[in-house]
């Protein structure tokens, strides 16, 4: 008789290994905590392998500055307006510089005035020079024949005296004319100097009001920052600014890196979706507090070493946006270490598994 089954006795129960499954919550577990670890770790020293600069785009500023006490009638501009130099940007009058236009117009019109005195007064003594002249020596030929008729009986003592008071009165007369004449070159030279003067102030004046209108002075993109119609301004303070030239990225630098930039380094440049190439083409000397928007609440307000950078791409940031600044393959080489080390890793824990399930079979098997 063949036996069919073999049985196993009941006092003699082999001992069941069990099956080395891992669970999904496990998985989950170990992800959560390995995304932990690299966020502590990238907060704590991510700075020191990854360039991860703040930066700010900006274009050269220039301010248009009150040149003098005045007020804003007309303002023809709108934000982000782009301008050309010598387009009008408003009108501002000033009581004060019409006063003193007004001064030097008066006061040019009085030297020129005595300039025109002086030039007649000269053509008037050169002209009665000649006649003063004649006057002398006919008052001085009649004071001699008197005297000498006197000094016969011939002629009364009041003769003589008027023949003497009318020589001494020409004789003064002829002094006045060459003394005015002499002295005329002396007041010129004093008068017209001045005059020449009050005449480029007046000029330069007038060149500088213009009649109140405000120009450009370079081609360029008018800011957000606009005053409102009425606004008065002293001298010397800003009543509007302009950008221009091209724009770039100025970035502050780690202060702790072991890969230090260096000068002619290919950059990233990121603003939200946004990506540009650029390019280090100076790194300043000097340090600057970050701005407000980078602070971070949890650290403490550092200095930052300041790097230029010029964006290649023919595309451009607006005015005043963040970017952030990373080298080129940092990001893409980071991101696929990270996967490769996690793949490899599940990789491992996958093969274990599947290795401890096939020899739990194969025992099954066996048995």
């Amino acid at each position: 008789m063949r036996k069919l089954r073999s049985r196993q006795r009941p006092d003699n129960h082999a001992n069941e290994r069990r099956a080395n499954k891992r669970s999904l919550g496990r998985w989950i577990y170990l992800a959560m905590l390995l995304a932990i670890g690299l966020g502590v770790a990238d907060y704590a020293w991510g700075d020191f392998v990854i360039l991860r600069a703040p930066g700010l785009v900006l274009q050269e500023r220039i301010d248009v500055e009150a040149q003098y006490v005045g007020r804003l009638d007309e303002l023809p501009l709108r934000i982000g307006q782009s301008v050309h130099s010598g387009d009008v940007l408003g009108v501002v009058s000033s009581v004060e510089i019409s006063e003193r236009l007004a001064q030097l117009s008066l006061r040019v019109a009085e030297l020129t005035r005595q300039a025109i005195e002086k030039q007649e007064q000269m053509n008037i003594a050169e002209s009665l020079l000649p006649i003063a002249k004649v006057r002398v020596e006919e008052a001085r030929a009649v004071k001699e024949n008197l005297t000498h008729l006197s000094g016969k009986g011939l002629a009364p003592a009041d003769r003589v005296l008027e023949a003497l008071t009318e020589k001494n009165s020409a004789e003064e007369m002829l002094i006045r004319l060459e003394a005015q004449i002499r002295s005329f070159p002396a007041t010129r030279e004093a008068l017209q100097p001045a005059i020449d003067r009050v005449r480029t102030t007046f000029n330069k004046l007038t060149a500088l009001y213009d009649d109140g209108v405000l120009r450009a002075p370079v081609d360029g993109i008018i800011d957000s920052n606009l005053p409102a119609k009425g606004d008065v301004f002293l001298t010397g303070e800003k009543i509007l600014s302009l950008y221009t030239g091209p724009k770039y990225v100025l970035a502050y630098l780690p202060a702790h890196n072991l890969l230090p930039v260096t000068v002619g380094e290919e950059v990233r440049l990121e603003s939200g979706q946004q990506t540009l190439a650029g390019r280090i083409v100076e790194v300043l000397p000097v340090t600057d507090t970050l701005p407000a928007e980078f602070q971070n609440t949890f650290k403490p307000a550092e200095r930052s070493q300041l790097a230029r950078i010029v964006i290649e791409d023919g595309a451009s940031f607006p005015l005043h946006t963040k970017v952030r600044v990373t080298r080129p393959s940092q990001s893409l080489e980071t991101v696929m270490s990270f996967f490769s080390g996690a793949w490899r890793t599940a990789l491992s824990l996958f093969t274990i598994d599947a290795v401890a399930s096939q020899g739990t079979a194969d025992r099954e098997i066996a048995r």
